[in-house]
C-alpha cells in the first residue's frame, strides 16, 4: 500500500488547486441525483431489462437455429443411411435375356433373379459373385462398410427360399451365364455413368471366365468394365476338392453325402471351414448345387495342366482395364508354378498371394482394402 501514497498526494494537491470547480461539479451532480433519482433509476432499470431481454432473445435465436440445423443434418444423414441400406431386390427374367434358345429343362422365363444392393453416391459400382452353393449374403458385411455402390447377385435357384420351390429347378451353367450377363447389363443401364468393377470369389471366378467368353462371342452384350478381381479362382481339377465331391454327390441322399464330404479335411482349420461351408449349402437345393458343380468340373482340365487357366485369365484382361488375381494360403503350393508361367507370358504383376484362409476373402476388412486398392490402381 505504501507505493500508492504519491498518487493520493497528487490527487489531493489537484483538488486543492481547483477547489472551486470541484465543488461546483459535485454540487450539480448531487442536485441532479437528488431531483431525478427516480427517473434515473427507471432509465437504468429499463436499459438493463432490455439488454437482458435482448441477450436472451439472441441466445434463444442462436439456440433455435443451431437445433434446427442439427435436426436437419440428422434427418439428411438418416435419409442418406436409408438410401445406403443393403436392400434385397430382383430382376424379372425375360426371353430377351438370352441370345440362344434354352434347353427344355432350363425353365427360367418368368422367374426372378435376386440380388442385394447398397446404393451410394460413389462413381464406382462393384458387382460381386459368390462361391458354389453360397449366395449374396456372404458379401453383406463388406457391402455394409464399402464406400462404393455395391451389388451382389445370387445365382438362379441358390436362395434358401428357393430350395423347395418347384419353379426354381436346376439349370445349366450356360443359362446361369446368360442370366448374370443380363443382370450386369441391367445394372449398367440403371447407372450408366458408374464405372463397373467385377469381383468373383471361388466358383464366382468361374462365372467371370464364362462371362468373358460370352462377351467375346457377343461383344454387343458386353458392358464397359473398369476392373476385375478374382479371389481363389480354380486353376484345374487340383483346386476343385470340394467342387469335385459336390459334382458327384447324390442329391437324393443329402445327409449321407454331406457327411462323406465332411471327412475330407486333414487339419482342424480345414475341418472348421468345411463344416461352415456344408452348413451353408445344406439348406439349399443340392440338386441345383450339384448340377452347377458338375458343369464346372467338365469346364476344367485335369491336375497339372494350366493352359486353359491362362487363356481364361487373358480373356478376362481383354474385357477390363485392370485385373488382379489373389490366391489364399491353400493355393500356396501351386502359386510358384502359376507365377513362373505368368512371368513367361509377361503378366507376373497380375498374380499375388494373401496369407488368409479361403473363406476369409469374403471378410469385410479384406474386401474393403483390396477392392479399394484395385479401383485406385494400387
Amino acid at each position: 500500500m505504501i507505493q500508492h501514497w504519491p498518487l493520493v498526494e497528487r490527487a489531493v494537491a489537484f483538488a486543492a488547486r481547483r477547489k472551486a470547480a470541484v465543488t461546483l461539479v459535485g454540487g450539480a451532480l448531487g442536485a441532479a441525483i437528488g431531483i431525478y433519482s427516480d427517473e434515473a433509476r427507471a432509465v437504468i432499470g429499463w436499459t438493463w431489462s432490455h439488454v437482458i431481454a435482448g441477450g436472451t432473445l439472441v441466445i434463444l435465436a442462436v439456440t433455435g437455429i443451431a437445433s434446427l440445423a442439427w435436426w436437419a443434418r440428422g434427418l439428411a444423414e438418416r435419409r442418406r443411411e436409408m438410401r445406403r441400406e443393403v436392400v434385397k431386390r430382383f430382376f424379372d427374367i425375360h426371353a430377351d435375356d438370352f441370345e440362344e434358345d434354352l434347353p427344355s429343362d432350363n425353365a427360367v422365363i418368368g422367374r426372378q433373379l435376386w440380388y442385394l444392393e447398397r446404393r451410394t453416391e460413389s462413381s464406382d459400382l462393384v458387382v460381386l459373385l459368390h462361391g458354389l452353393g453360397l449366395d449374396a449374403d456372404d458379401f453383406r458385411p463388406f457391402m455394409n462398410v464399402a464406400r462404393q455402390h455395391t451389388a451382389a447377385i445370387t445365382l438362379f435357384g441358390h436362395n434358401a427360399e428357393e430350395a423347395r420351390d418347384g419353379r426354381y429347378r436346376p439349370i445349366g451353367i450356360v443359362a446361369h451365364t446368360d442370366l448374370i450377363s443380363g443382370a450386369i447389363n441391367n445394372l449398367h443401364r440403371q447407372y450408366p455413368y458408374k464405372r463397373i468393377t467385377l469381383v468373383g470369389f471361388s466358383v464366382g471366378c468361374d462365372m467371370l471366365f464364362r462371362l468373358a467368353e460370352l462377351w467375346r462371342d457377343h461383344p454387343e452384350r458386353q458392358p464397359k468394365i473398369k476392373s476385375v478381381l478374382l479371389l481363389d479362382p480354380n486353376i484345374n481339377h487340383s483346386t476343385m476338392v470340394i467342387s469335385g465331391k459336390v459334382a458327384h454327390l447324390n442329391p437324393d441322399q443329402p445327409l449321407a453325402e454331406l457327411k462323406r464330404i465332411a471327412q475330407i479335411p486333414e487339419e482342424l482349420v480345414e475341418f472348421q471351414n468345411f463344416c461352415e461351408y456344408l452348413h451353408k449349402i445344406s439348406g439349399k437345393d443340392l440338386g441345383q448345387v450339384q448340377r452347377h458343380a458338375a458343369d464346372l468340373w467338365d469346364y476344367w482340365e485335369p491336375d497339372g495342366q494350366y493352359e486353359l487357366f491362362f487363356q481364361r485369365v487373358e480373356r478376362i484382361r481383354s474385357i477390363s482395364d485392370r485385373t488382379k488375381v489373389f490366391f489364399s494360403i491353400h493355393f500356396e503350393h501351386r502359386f510358384n508354378n502359376v507365377v513362373a508361367l505368368a512371368r513367361q507370358r509377361g503378366i507376373r504383376q497380375v498374380f499375388d498371394l494373401r496369407r488368409v484362409d479361403h473363406f476369409e476373402f469374403c471378410q469385410d476388412t479384406l474386401l474393403k482394402r483390396e477392392v479399394g486398392a484395385l479401383i485406385r490402381g494400387g
